[in-house]
């Protein structure tokens, strides 16, 4: 009954919002969103910034549910709007391109003269979308897949960092696959075109901001959420232990700080980590997991898209999955285990024998075979490939 009613709302706002389709859709202004407003960064970010210092005298808004997350430089040029207030809802329907690494909202009724960019927020395939799961009741199926069908056809461009990704995301959002454009994902061109000074400036900056050692072995731990986007379980941090320390002091022979860091979705910050005697600091709340992955020497994940990114640095990465039985049960992957860029284990103990026979050639070998195995698109210019494609479409 409530997937129903909310169904109903959803066609309701969408036909009492084509009144408004009145208003002019504005060919210079452009609309960004991360996350429902919740943070700047992810793909928007990247090809934002391409874009304003190419064409600083576009008409910029940015959805940002706390207008102090924009930076500095660009307060007062370009506007914030809070997620579907009032003023978002306006924006949404006279914009002439909308960039999100989510859907279009389904109650707002995308109009002829506007192109709508969808970045996405993860690369590779791995974990399957909530439309390919199969833990949901019928209702929710078929809720769901109304909402599917309305964001789907208001897509006219998605942005895909492999073929694979393209291939299983066509089906799963039910999109023309013409519509998928190899460009990879714009927030990776920094992975992929290093800067060693550029890195060890940003390391420096990040440890002494945290009272780091920047010559310690950093370990990012990112698992991804439980549950749904909006209603998530609490995470195992069972690996963020002294064992683990100890293996990997023994392997790369470096003091070890750990950097968590949890899905930018979860509303709070997880700070009890329930060990006193290991180095570990919360980075939940940092606004860029990018400039993490690119300063950090190790990743630990587990189903997250973060895989994908990491990959293209080259760098060691070890997934831990004390509950795959479960996950396998409730999502299942797009992509079998076994071809996956990095080791798994599902406990502690076989989490260090893996750390124990990490071999860097080995790790080469697999990433390389990985990233040909899904066709990767990534080549480090996917921001300026995005800003080309959205120049484009302003001049049209």
């Amino acid at each position: 009954m409530k997937f129903r009613l909310k169904t109903i709302i959803v066609k309701t706002l969408r036909t009492m919002l084509k009144a408004a389709c009145i208003l002019p859709v504005k060919r210079r202004k452009i609309l960004f969103s991360a996350y429902e407003g919740q943070s700047y960064g992810c793909n928007p970010k990247y090809i934002f910034e391409s874009l304003y210092d190419l064409h600083p005298e576009l008409d910029f808004v940015w959805v940002l549910n706390d207008a102090t997350k924009l930076p500095e430089q660009y307060r007062g040029k370009v506007k914030t709007v809070r997620f579907l207030s009032p003023a978002h809802i306006r924006h949404l329907l006279t914009s002439k391109v909308i960039v999100s690494n989510l859907g279009i909202e389904p109650f707002v009724p995308k109009r002829r003269n506007q192109t709508f960019i969808n970045t996405w927020h993860g690369g590779g395939a791995y974990k399957r979308v909530v439309f390919d799961m199969g833990n949901v009741s019928e209702e929710q199926k078929k809720y769901t897949s109304t909402m599917r069908d309305l964001r789907s056809a208001s897509t006219d461009l998605f942005l895909s960092s492999c073929s694979r990704f393209s291939e299983v995301s066509a089906r799963d959002f039910d999109i023309e696959i013409d519509k998928f454009i190899d460009t990879g994902m714009p927030r990776n061109d920094r992975l992929i075109n290093k800067d060693e000074e550029r890195t060890g400036r940003l390391r420096e900056e990040i440890c002494r901001s945290r009272g780091l050692d920047p010559d310690a072995l950093l370990v990012l731990y990112a698992p991804t959420f439980r549950g749904t986007f909006r209603q998530q379980r609490d995470l195992d941090l069972q690996v963020c232990c002294r064992q683990v320390a100890d293996a990997f002091s023994t392997r790369f022979g470096k003091k070890v700080n750990f950097l968590f860091r949890s899905h930018v979705s979860k509303e709070a910050p997880m700070t009890d980590f329930g060990q006193a005697d290991i180095n570990i600091s919360d980075f939940t709340n940092y606004p860029d997991m990018q400039e993490l992955l690119e300063v950090c020497d190790i990743l630990i994940t587990d189903y997250s898209s973060s895989i994908w990114d990491f990959a293209l640095t080259g760098k060691p990465a070890f997934l831990f999955m004390p509950d795959l039985q479960d996950y396998l049960k409730e999502r299942d992957f797009y992509t079998p285990l076994d071809r996956w860029p990095f080791p798994y284990a599902t406990d502690v103990e076989s989490f260090c024998t893996i750390i124990g026979s990490h071999n860097d050639k080995d790790n080469e070998n697999r990433i390389k075979k990985h990233l040909s195995l899904l066709g990767s698109y990534e080549h480090g210019n996917a921001s300026l490939n995005a800003v080309r494609i959205i120049d484009m479409v302003i001049r049209n």
